[in-house]
């Protein structure tokens, strides 16, 4: 039964880490949106989310530096293993966007705050979505730059919108599997080893020294969140059931927001570098939580 609800759980972070990582970054998708195509993405995030979960149940770590140091090793493993990008522009892309987008925007932005808002007094929960609808909106404005031919309003609310009913389907789930028990160990390295062995494959395949990256900054993050967790494994608390379940469909103000705004800046502007502000943002906020993070479980090492 623990290792149903270690499968289960995986999937609805796969879920909430595909709308956030996919069509929350790639605003005018890349790729045709066919049912295996989706299912495929979903797949491989539930994959990289499963062996990021692996090492959270693991290392007993909790709260908010089990979503962010979690999320940033499904970021790297998502760009170091299943799309092999992190290698490019190094070793900028170490940071943007594993840390930047995945552990800060899709880990903390959208799962850590999913699972909090439902708690929050009405007015608090709405303005945190409309927040992140107002990051959609403006991040979406890069978009015309890269892309042609953009998609009409209905087509955009339906790829950010109706897309977006997974993530409070998923946190729907989540209320019912915490906490997570600890499944059997050998259940718990299946996703891991399965992705070592992938990259094993293509280091063989392509041969570089900057793939060596990859087990050096999971060494890392996985010895720090022993540090700060308890270091013998336990259960995942994904934080308390909502009160009313369908506070977590508040959530649908983000992308709502996010469709609308982004088709007005389109239509105002045409669209600028949004991209850029956003990297100077997010990837220094995200390295500097994650350096203080790593040494902070150094000192507590040594305590």
């Amino acid at each position: 039964m623990n290792s149903l609800r270690y499968l289960l759980a995986s999937l609805a972070l796969g879920l909430i880490a595909a709308f956030a990582s996919e069509n929350m970054f790639w605003i005018v998708a890349p790729y045709p949106l066919t049912p295996p195509v989706l299912a495929f993405i979903w797949a491989m995030y539930a994959l990289c989310c499963a062996a990021a979960l692996s090492a959270v149940v693991l290392t007993g770590i909790q709260g908010l530096p089990a979503a962010f140091l979690g999320a940033a090793i499904m970021g790297w493993l998502i760009e170091g293993v299943v799309e092999g990008t992190m290698y490019l522009a190094f070793p900028f892309q170490l940071a943007w966007t594993p840390l930047a987008w995945h552990a800060l925007i899709s880990g903390v932005g959208v799962f850590a705050l999913g699972r909090a808002a439902p708690h929050w007094p009405r007015w608090r929960r709405i303005g945190a979505w409309a927040l992140l609808g107002l990051f959609i909106g403006f991040w979406a404005q890069y978009w015309p730059l890269e892309r042609a031919a953009l998609p009409d309003p209905p087509r955009l609310i339906a790829y950010l919108a109706g897309f977006g009913v997974a993530v409070p389907l998923a946190h729907l789930l989540l209320d019912r599997l915490t906490p997570l028990s600890l499944p059997p160990r050998r259940v718990l390295m299946i996703a891991p080893i399965a992705l070592a062995g992938l990259w094993a494959l293509q280091s063989l395949a392509a041969p570089s020294p900057l793939r060596l990256s990859l087990p050096l900054l999971l060494w890392i993050t996985i010895r720090a969140m022993g540090r700060l967790g308890t270091g013998r494994g336990g259960p995942v608390d994904f934080g308390a059931p909502a009160p009313v379940a369908l506070r977590h469909f508040t959530f649908l103000i983000a992308p709502l927001t996010g469709a609308f705004l982004a088709v007005a800046g389109w239509r105002l502007t045409g669209g600028f570098e949004a991209n850029v502000a956003v990297a100077l943002t997010t990837v220094p906020a995200s390295v500097i939580w994650w350096l203080w993070l790593v040494l902070r479980a150094e000192r507590a090492g040594r305590g």
